[in-house]
């Protein structure tokens, strides 16, 4: 079982450290969801949980989503894989949305 402290080692972000730990201690509940491993990528400055093609994404529901960072990092992932936002609210609720084809931001 991991620690925040794994999280804390891959992320440079404590508050996405932090968000990725609750996110995993909701998810290893289930036990397709048990190898979750923390992941960070530095190209798209993009903190992640990952198991085999599935993505976890940790956001603040505060904070901005940007679309267009997610369609980069599925693109550079490969057409297999399966994104999901993790949006944290200020409750410790975790709403999980999966990210389909064609998704963008909202046209202006």
């Amino acid at each position: 079982m991991l620690q925040l402290s794994d999280f804390q080692t891959v992320c440079p972000d404590s508050l996405s450290a932090t968000m990725g730990y609750q996110i995993y201690k909701d998810l290893r509940n289930d036990p397709q969801n048990v190898d979750l491993q923390p992941s960070y990528d530095k190209s798209q400055k993009l903190f992640y949980l990952k198991k085999d093609n599935k993505f976890y994404v940790p956001v603040l529901h505060t904070k901005q989503i940007h679309f267009s960072q997610l369609q980069q990092f599925k693109e550079k992932c490969g057409s297999n894989v399966n994104i999901f936002l993790a949006i944290i609210d200020n409750t410790g609720n975790i709403l999980y949305y999966e990210l389909n084809h064609g998704f963008c931001e909202k046209p202006k």
